[in-house]
């Protein structure tokens, strides 16, 4: 459990700060996605990220036992199949993708950070207080 307390303790903040910054400012980051549609290469770096936080957690922490830790695990494999998708998916699928009204509306915006910050409450707390 030590590790996975570990990464609870990275990914727990990460998920509060995303998820309030979703909530805070939805016009930013619906106008971050439509400058993704019109150049899909400009998340280069942020797929690369992805990829490697993806293998790393997955490597550090790939348990899949039904205890509050189940996050990790799969946090670690959403972020390893996101960048495997950005990289070797074909540019005008990324498009049509990123495209869909679910991914610019403010309402999915808030369902998203409402999401993340709720997990990232419960891993904080679990890395933190508990």
């Amino acid at each position: 459990m030590e590790k996975g307390l570990i990464l609870a303790a990275i990914i727990g903040p990460i998920y509060l700060f995303y998820g309030l910054s979703f909530l805070l400012y939805p016009k930013q980051w619906k106008r971050l996605i439509q400058e993704c549609i019109k150049n899909h290469f400009s998340m280069q770096a942020s797929m690369f990220v992805a990829l490697l936080l993806g293998l790393i957690i997955i490597n550090a922490y790939n348990v899949w036992e039904w205890n509050r830790f189940l996050i990790i695990t799969l946090t670690g494999w959403l972020f390893l199949i996101k960048g495997v998708f950005y990289l070797l998916t074909p540019e005008r699928c990324i498009k049509w993708v990123m495209a869909r009204k679910c991914c610019q509306s403010k309402g999915w915006l808030y369902i998203w950070g409402t999401v993340m910050t709720i997990l990232g409450v419960l891993l904080s707390y679990n890395a933190y207080i508990a």
